[in-house]
């Protein structure tokens, strides 16, 4: 009997010894980290760890501190190492900047690399300066800003504060203000603020984008992808020579509830440039103040667009089309422009259709609006249903 409970004992022990050896390896944690005030060093190691870990990890940056940079990680172009996992940085006022001190190289403050996911929340990103696109973000990942500003950036090339290249942007109770896209090249200058490529997809909600400046085409944002702007505000940007002064779009752009005030571009759409394969659908919008030295005051449309419960007011052009120029029909087929429950008042066009100048070939649908109180006439062309 007592080598037989012996034995049994044996059994049970080889028993668990297998459980034990069959159990999995607990996965890891993300990583959690808080990095001293100024401590730049640090804050690049912690990334790197967080780049490490599979589950990434979250950075903690100091209350009312800056960060400041005077070389880019590795000649990478980028003041930190490319994001390629999830990474959170979370700030209180917190601030990421390119020291202004002389003889430093090009380098804007951040890259997402595709697969990488970085949220920023409390963070200022500013100062940053590039050769190439996005001066203080380029983004080929999932980025997501939350009470966050991206400032004072600029790129000899496109997209001044942030370059979306076939990656995802969010913005949520964010700005992006005062930023510069120069052209050095026959490529660059686009997306003063932000520019978004034909695979990007960019979201903006409670957000601002402001002051910004592009040498070429979209003062606040080019948008060659898919764009949603709700709750917004884009005021006094600029397209200096090109198209859209708020917007240039080349593809799909959504704006509800929100508002495109004092924007000027050089040539076409003071508030928003609507290309030949562009589709615009606005809701309860305003569009205001703007002004074009050529066409659109307002907008300027040569695809389709689509106006609902929306105000064109006070906006002016050069050329033609106070509010809304609908372009003569192109190779892209024929412009479409519809206006439902949506005033155009007080615009003016130096040339004609002070509210609506409607092109040759184009068409104008209203429902339910009103062309009224423009200079120097309401509409020019045929627009059905307007006096």
């Amino acid at each position: 009997m007592k080598n037989r409970l012996v034995l049994i004992g044996s059994a049970v022990a080889a028993s668990v010894g297998l459980c034990m050896a069959a159990t999995p390896a607990m996965a890891q944690a993300p990583l959690k980290v808080s990095v001293a005030c100024g401590d730049v060093a640090a804050l690049i190691a912690a990334i790197g760890d967080a780049n490490l870990n599979a589950d990434g990890g979250t950075i903690t940056l100091a209350k009312d501190c800056a960060y400041r940079f005077q070389d880019d990680f590795e000649d990478s172009g980028s003041a930190l190492p490319a994001i390629t996992e999830r990474v959170s940085l979370v700030g209180h006022n917190s601030t990421l900047i390119r020291s202004v001190t002389d003889g430093l190289p090009l380098f804007r403050l951040i890259s997402v690399s595709e697969g990488g996911d970085l949220f920023l929340k409390g963070v200022t990103v500013t100062g940053g300066r590039t050769d190439g696109d996005g001066g203080g973000i380029a983004n080929a990942g999932i980025l997501r800003l939350e009470d966050s500003k991206v400032t004072g950036s600029q790129a000899a090339g496109d997209g001044g504060g942030i370059a979306n290249a076939g990656g995802r942007v969010t913005l949520i109770d964010s700005e992006v203000l005062t930023n510069v896209a120069t052209s050095t090249t026959e490529e660059g200058g686009d997306g003063g603020g932000i520019s978004n490529d034909e695979e990007g997809t960019l979201t903006l909600r409670k957000s601002t984008v402001a002051g910004n400046t592009a040498d070429e085409d979209g003062g606040g944002i080019e948008n060659e992808g898919t764009l949603t702007v709700e709750h917004s505000l884009l005021t006094n940007n600029e397209a200096r020579d090109g198209n859209g002064g708020a917007i240039d779009n080349l593809d799909s752009a959504t704006i509800r509830y929100s508002k495109l005030i004092e924007n000027w571009a050089g040539q076409q759409g003071g508030g928003v440039n609507n290309g030949e394969n562009g589709t615009l659908e606005a809701t309860e919008s305003t569009f205001a103040e703007n002004r074009a030295g050529n066409d659109g005051g307002g907008i300027n449309n040569a695809g389709t667009a689509t106006l609902s419960k929306s105000k064109v007011e006070s906006n002016q052009a050069g050329h033609d089309g106070g509010g809304i120029n609908n372009v003569a029909e192109t190779a892209g087929g024929v412009t479409q422009l519809t206006l439902e429950h949506t005033t155009v008042a007080g615009n003016r066009a130096a040339n004609a259709g002070g509210g609506i100048n409607n092109g040759e070939g184009a068409v104008v649908t209203l429902r339910d609006s009103k062309i009224i109180k423009n200079l120097p006439t309401n509409c020019a062309g045929t627009v059905p249903g307007c006096s």
